[in-house]
């Protein structure tokens, strides 16, 4: 192959990902592109003309693992938005996400269910029914059998 990243016939996972990302961006045909070209994400010039240049500024996947992602998801994919990221890395840099500001902190709904020790369901169902951040993250847990524990005190607090 020109580029020279390969793993032997095949192309390397760094390639296809460079593939993937100029086809969801630019093929007006590809299943993704609603998602990324047809809302105005591009690729930058000079990593759609060349995967070298691409490979130069992002570096190696780290693990298989890992897949392309951007930083922030309405960017381009350019230099300095880009990065390897675990699936569920990804998971919370999606255009679904809510992201929620408490107490000086910005935190997608999953993010605050792991740092304040709930479900993320109770969250999530939380601010659909049109609950304040401060009362949704704030107030107390509660179980079928009763209280179960009390979010102010939470590590957030410090």
């Amino acid at each position: 192959m020109k580029h020279g990243h390969a793993v032997g016939r095949s192309t390397s996972p760094e390639y296809n990902s460079w593939r993937s990302m100029r086809e969801r961006c630019g093929n007006p045909n590809a299943d993704r592109y609603p998602h990324y070209g047809g809302r105005g994400i591009r690729v930058c010039e000079a990593w759609e003309k060349d995967f070298v240049t691409f490979l130069a500024d992002v570096g190696p996947r780290p693990t298989l693992g890992h897949f392309l992602d951007r930083i922030d998801n309405n960017g381009d994919y350019r230099p300095g938005n880009v990065k390897w990221s675990t699936r569920s890395e990804q998971q919370r840099n999606t255009a679904r996400n809510v992201v929620i500001e408490f107490q000086g902190e910005k935190h997608c709904i999953q993010e605050w269910a792991e740092i304040l020790g709930v479900k993320y369901l109770t969250l999530y169902t939380r601010i659909n029914r049109g609950w304040t951040p401060e009362k949704a993250l704030s107030s107390k847990r509660y179980h079928k059998s009763g209280v179960i524990g009390d979010f102010r005190s939470n590590p957030c607090e410090s």
